[in-house]
C-alpha cells in the first residue's frame, strides 16, 4: 500500500512541475521546431543562434514576452547541459499548440 502512494505522489509531482505553456504563434512555432531539432542533435552552436534569432524576434514585435520567455527557457536549459528535458519541453510546447486546435466541424 505504501508503494502506491509513493507512486502516485512522484506521479502527481512531476504533472505539477511540467511547465505550463500557452498559445504561441506561426513565428514561435517555427522557433519550437528548430530549437526541437537542435536539441536532438544537441548542437549548442544551433541553439545559440536560435536564441539570439527569438531575442531579435520579440524586440521586433514578431513573438510576445510570453513566447520568447518559454523558448528562451527551453535554450537555457541546453545551456545547463539538460538536453533532455528541454527536448521534451520543447515536444510539450508544440503539443500544446496542437490541444489548442479548434475541431474539425461535424458534417452531416
Amino acid at each position: 500500500m505504501g508503494s502506491i502512494v509513493l507512486i502516485l505522489l512522484v506521479a502527481v509531482g512531476y504533472w505539477l512541475q511540467r511547465p505550463a505553456y500557452g498559445e504561441i504563434g506561426r513565428k514561435g512555432y517555427d522557433y519550437a521546431m528548430a530549437l526541437s531539432s537542435a536539441c536532438s542533435g544537441r548542437s549548442q552552436a544551433r541553439v545559440a543562434k536560435i536564441s539570439q534569432m527569438i531575442t531579435q524576434s520579440e524586440e521586433a514585435g514578431e513573438l510576445n514576452a510570453a513566447e520568447s520567455n518559454w523558448l528562451q527557457q527551453i535554450v537555457q536549459q541546453t545551456n545547463t547541459g539538460n538536453w533532455e528535458t528541454a527536448y521534451e519541453n520543447v515536444r510539450l510546447l508544440m503539443q500544446c499548440q496542437t490541444e489548442r486546435a479548434n475541431p474539425l466541424p461535424v458534417i452531416d
